[in-house]
């Protein structure tokens, strides 16, 4: 190992040396010698000591010596640019003062092995200065590296900084000073160390805590508890109390608590993890490539929707879910629904991200090619709340696809980036529609927001699905910094080309997903009926070449209906998915003409229609049209029965010769004369004169008097 000049060792165990720091101020390897100099805490003036170089070397590889460390004082590394001229100036008249001394290799020769040399004497009477002062400057600059810096003036420590100071009889800063000399100040009060812990006691009872009381509620509070004595006292007296003012309360209160500790004591747990930690770290340098990690979580929109049958019917503000990946901050997947956070809302977000967003978005009218969106895959990790993730259905349905990350309760940083999402989606869309609440921040005397929604909830979806599509094309500078892929291929820093070019070169953790699989699993799964009128569900009849081909609406008209397993899509009604067998997948079925008023509405919309069409049923249970016809009828049957005779004909008396009683009552209320049956053959005459009496048409009279 190398001795060079200035160089620190640390020396456990040298003859004649003591142990300790010391700088090496001379090596000469030519004449087997080397010149140290001892760097401690000691004020006494130490001198240089000469050592045999070999010895020295050889005491190194024996593992007597060991290479040190000695940490120079900060104000001798800084800049000259940043020293003040007042300091440069007692610098250099120091470093004049010394210069001619630490040039001489002799005199530092002669200062390691001679003990009196008068020549620093001759040379301090030269300069006019102090034996003494050349002595300490001398050590300053051996201790201190040998360059003028290391004769700077050390007043960084001056005044005693970051020390206690004992206070005994004479209370420290200015006395209290009395504005007119008609009013006589008292003496500032002295603070003990007794104080001190009493200080302490009072600041972390009801300060120091979440939602603790004002320093100046504080100090009452310890006046009454410590100090009430002498108040009782000054108070019979008609004096001054001694006792602590605010200002030390809250001088001490610097000084006994750091910063450190007054952020954590005054709050929660949960609100320093959350809003007041430091955060110097990211989720996406741990998960750093797609498909690492998704977060999904909802929230309620800041908007409310209409019915799409009619304006009238509010249907208050749907539920948002969103999934987002870590890495490069893209919206995997959305749901927009109008059930409350929940698996059943969940699963259809997932089955969102799952799968491919052409079709999905077609259905609300947007055409995007697969480069638009190209994001239909599975995760490592999905990253949830332990609200509706947390049951049996999830970890059933969810769990053989990707793994689940519970976060803890109300902490939503462990999900920065789906939450940072919704912030952004409020920000660009949602606040600017009509009907918003604009989270909540409404001002009394403003107007009902609920008066301005305009909107369904297939618009608010569609308009949802614009904002992500432009989100996910938005550049973000933290990108750029994640990836030098992008840089590489000069891309512009947006989700969409970091997921695009970190799949292209096989830097992600995706898998991909089976349509049928994630139909099957994520899904709402529901039951529906094989009628003779087509697949039954909820009112609406829906038909594939299934059971065109296999004639199972015949087969269902004679032999009765029977249940099928079905899986909905809540976003449209326009097909739903149907299992014929067990054994079989699921196949699309599509709606059938008959139940066209309810195509491409949500799934929600038909229970909306058959809540209406409930609530129309319960308002009119029977007409009143009704009720009056079935009044008449019972009036009319009672006057009948009292025309019946009481002693009726006989059954058959009464029932013979139908036809001719029949005949007769035709004659007697019409004027047609009933000649079907002639008892004459009839001439030709006669017979053209009956047809044409056969081609009129005769109109009932009314019985005379009515």
């Amino acid at each position: 190992m190398e001795i060079l000049r200035n160089s620190i060792w640390d020396i456990k165990s040298f003859d004649g040396v003591e142990s300790g720091l010391w700088r090496i101020l001379l090596a000469d390897e030519a004449h087997n010698f080397t010149i140290m100099y001892p760097i401690n805490d000691s004020k006494e003036e130490k001198r240089p000591i000469l050592v045999d170089f070999d010895a020295f070397k050889h005491a190194i590889s024996e593992h007597y010596i060991f290479k040190g460390s000695f940490k120079l004082p900060v104000y001798m590394l800084k800049d000259d640019s940043e020293i003040s001229e007042q300091h440069i100036k007692i610098r250099d008249e120091n470093y004049a003062l010394i210069k001619d001394l630490v040039d001489d290799q002799d005199l530092l020769i002669k200062l390691s092995t001679v003990k009196r040399v008068n020549c620093v004497g001759r040379h301090a009477d030269k300069v006019g200065a102090g034996v003494r002062k050349i002595h300490r400057l001398l050590k300053q600059f051996y201790k201190y590296g040998q360059t003028r810096n290391a004769l700077l003036p050390a007043y960084s420590a001056c005044g005693g900084l970051g020390k206690t100071k004992i206070v005994k009889t004479t209370p420290l800063g200015s006395p209290k000073k009395a504005r007119t000399l008609t009013v006589e100040r008292t003496n500032n009060f002295i603070v003990t160390d007794v104080d001190k812990s009493k200080f302490r006691k009072i600041l972390k009872k009801h300060y120091f805590k979440a939602h603790g009381k004002p320093l100046s509620d504080t100090y009452k509070e310890m006046l009454r508890t410590y100090y009430s004595d002498e108040i009782k006292m000054a108070n019979a007296l008609g004096s001054v109390p001694y006792v602590p003012s605010l200002r030390q309360l809250s001088y001490w209160k610097r000084k006994l608590f750091s910063d450190a500790e007054s952020i954590r004591l005054t709050t929660t747990e949960r609100d320093y993890l959350l809003n007041r930690r430091g955060v110097m770290g990211s989720a996406s340098t741990k998960w750093s490539v797609p498909g690492d990690c998704f977060e999904i979580d909802a929230t309620v929109a800041d908007a409310h929707i209409v019915s799409e049958w009619s304006p009238n019917l509010i249907l208050g503000r749907p539920t948002i879910y969103s999934i987002v990946d870590r890495a490069s901050g893209a919206i995997c997947g959305i749901n927009v629904s109008l059930f409350y956070a929940s698996w059943r809302a969940a699963r259809q977000a997932l089955a969102n991200a799952f799968l491919p967003k052409v079709s999905y978005c077609k259905e609300f009218g947007i055409d995007i090619q697969e480069s638009d969106w190209p994001i239909h895959h599975i995760p490592l990790t999905l990253m949830c709340d332990n609200g509706e993730m947390i049951g049996l259905q999830p970890q059933k349905l969810v769990v053989p696809l990707t793994e689940l990350q519970l976060s803890p309760p109300y902490r939503p940083d462990f999900k920065s980036f789906v939450e940072n999402r919704f912030g952004l989606l409020n920000k660009e869309l949602i606040h600017d529609l009509l009907g918003t609440t604009r989270g909540g921040k409404v001002v009394r005397g403003d107007k009902d927001p609920r008066k301005d929604a305009i909107y369904t909830l297939k618009d608010f979806t569609k308009l949802l699905i614009n904002a992500v599509l432009e989100l996910n094309r938005s550049k973000y500078d933290r990108l750029a910094e994640s990836s030098p892929l992008l840089i590489k291929h000069n891309l512009t820093p947006n989700p969409i080309n970091f997921w695009k070019i970190n799949v292209l070169n096989h830097k992600h953790s995706l898998q991909i997903a089976n349509e049928s699989e994630v139909i099957s699993r994520m899904y709402p799964p529901a039951k529906s009926t094989m009628t003779e009128r087509g697949i039954e569900f909820n009112g609406l009849y829906y038909s594939c070449e299934r059971v065109i081909k296999d004639n199972l609406a015949a087969i269902a008209r004679t032999n009765g209906s029977w249940k099928l397993d079905a899986r909905i899509n809540e976003n449209t009604t326009n097909y739903m998915y149907v299992r014929f067998n067990k054994n079989d997948d699921f196949v699309k079925c599509n709606l059938l003409p008959r139940s066209n008023m309810f195509e491409s509405k949500p799934m929600y919309e038909v229970e909306v229609f058959q809540d209406w069409r409930g609530q129309k049923d319960a308002e009119t249970p029977i007409t009143v049209e009704s009720i009056d016809s079935s009044t008449m009828r019972k009036e009319k049957e009672k006057s009948a029965k009292a025309t019946t005779p009481e002693k009726p004909a006989p059954f058959s008396q009464r029932v013979k010769n139908i036809r001719e009683n029949r005949k007769n009552e035709i004659n007697s209320t019409s004027n047609v004369i009933d000649d079907s049956r002639p008892t004459e053959p009839l001439s030709p005459e006669s017979v053209a004169i009956d047809s044409a009496k056969k081609k009129t048409v005769f109109l009932p009279r009314r019985p005379k008097g009515k």
